[in-house]
């Protein structure tokens, strides 16, 4: 089974994920680097962090090639409407 390694990236700098993760192909990769970013929203809306800065997932293979990046951030309630942050579904670039 391949090992996929999942780098988180903000405009701050680069978490680089040493240890990686066996998935069957690169679709389940991109499944879990979605939950991955979800749960990274998930908390800094819980801290009070910004979450509308984009953030990514860039998915590696074992020799450090790039595969994907899963893009994902929080938007605000739609115009005139109040409420908090909502998270929306991260965006895959190929």
């Amino acid at each position: 089974m391949p090992r996929y390694y999942f780098h988180y990236r903000t405009d701050d700098g680069i978490v680089r994920d040493t240890d990686g993760s066996d998935h069957p192909d690169l679709d389940a990769a991109e499944r879990q680097a979605a939950e991955l970013g979800r749960a990274i929203l998930d908390r800094a809306l819980s801290d009070g962090d910004d979450a509308r800065e984009p953030r990514s997932i860039e998915i590696t293979d074992a020799s450090g090639a790039e595969l994907l990046y899963v893009v994902f951030w929080a938007a605000p309630p739609p115009r005139g409407r109040s409420g908090p942050l909502t998270t929306l579904e991260p965006a895959t670039l190929h």
